[in-house]
């Protein structure tokens, strides 16, 4: 489809209202880097650069009238930008469906991939079936009162939360006194199970891909980015380092596009965020983190479908050092989602057709033999 076949669709850009995740936030530059409505705002005016007719929409408590809203609008399309449903990210998925159930085509990943990756347990499960390298990891309901079986230091974090909610400097624990303590923090505080994994101390890096993963909208991969830690006693990405101007780690954990690697580095995450993208079926955009340890051995720490696309987040930096600019960026995303069209749809001969990702198929693909044993790169 072309920029001007696009140009004549009217797309509603859906996003869901973080206000109540927001009310004690008072920094001004904190509350924008997190509102949803400010991104919605963003591709609303990206599109309407590029001559789309774009309005964006909240997704409140009553879908009846937000189906109604598109209706009257005329949508031909959805931007979905809906994170958390009813202020809760493992609702994501269900923004996808319910496009999904009004047959409209819509931007980004389906319910199946945003549902599974949002499960940090469950993708590193996935991933280690198809050789991908992850951290040794446990999951816990309680604190554990024997020992782990993992090597100390370990990082705790909630199982099912996106954007580092939950993860601070205090998530790195070096002995089962600390353990206990975080675990408990966390099935407490976010009311869900606690996810330990070994701690991968080496460089950082996150690589963004776009493309549906067909013959007619391939995967392409941005150049890979670090985040540089220049002060070392930060060990991690928190959730203050991503949105909190104020706290110190914010400007001493500072991403670098593209990263200064060795060839054989960029190739080994490339392949291997093109294989993730291929085991959960990921189609638009996503992102995948990695971590190397002391040996250079890459690990993958989380598979990201629909990463944050403001102006100033990882995906756009890396796009433009591809020399695309926003504005192209947000348009070629919505070019990927009209290219899949409506996904409910029956096939003919049967009742219905279900599309799964890779990961639960019998025709998966899996690391090529010569690349599965190890994923080691310098």
């Amino acid at each position: 489809m072309t920029p001007r076949e696009i140009a004549k669709k009217k797309v509603a850009v859906l996003y869901t209202s973080v206000e109540e995740s927001l009310a004690g936030v008072l920094d001004p530059k904190m509350r924008d880097s997190m509102d949803l409505a400010v991104s919605a705002q963003t591709v609303t005016d990206a599109l309407g650069s590029q001559g789309v007719t774009a309005r964006y929409f909240s997704f409140g408590k009553d879908i009846v009238a937000l189906a109604e809203s598109f209706r009257s609008f005329g949508a031909d399309a959805v931007f979905n930008l809906s994170e958390c449903p009813l202020n809760s990210a493992q609702k994501e998925p269900h923004g996808a469906a319910f496009l999904e159930l009004l047959k409209l085509p819509y931007t980004g990943n389906g319910p199946m991939a945003l549902a599974i990756c949002n499960n940090k347990a469950l993708t590193k499960r996935i991933l280690s079936s198809h050789g991908i390298t992850t951290p040794a990891f446990r999951l816990f309901a309680s604190p554990p009162q024997r020992p782990l079986g993992l090597a100390f230091p370990v990082i705790v974090k909630p199982s099912k939360e996106d954007g580092s909610a939950g993860i601070t400097e205090e998530s790195v624990v070096d002995d089962q006194a600390g353990l206990k303590e975080r675990v408990a923090h966390v099935v407490e505080k976010y009311n869900q199970e606690a996810l330990v994994e070994e701690y991968v101390g080496g460089r950082e890096f996150n690589v963004a891909v776009l493309g549906n993963g067909t013959p007619e909208n391939p995967y392409r991969v941005f150049p890979p980015a670090e985040l540089v830690y220049r002060n070392r006693k930060w060990r991690v990405c928190s959730f203050e380092s991503k949105w909190d101007p104020n706290h110190p780690s914010f400007a001493e954990i500072a991403p670098q596009c593209p990263a200064d690697i060795s060839e054989g580095m960029r190739a080994g995450l490339t392949e291997m965020t093109v294989e993730c993208a291929r085991i959960f079926g990921l189609c638009g955009y996503s992102r995948v983190d990695f971590r190397t340890n002391m040996n250079g051995k890459l690990f993958v720490l989380e598979v990201n479908p629909n990463p944050d696309i403001s102006p100033d987040a990882g995906l756009a930096r890396a796009a433009r050092t591809e020399g695309l600019s926003y504005e192209a960026l947000v348009l070629e995303i919505l070019r990927l989602g009209l290219a899949r069209g409506a996904r409910c749809r029956r096939s003919a001969g049967s009742r219905r057709k279900t599309a799964t990702p890779s990961a639960i198929s019998s025709t998966a693909p899996r690391c090529s033999s010569h690349t599965r044993s190890t994923w080691r790169w310098s």
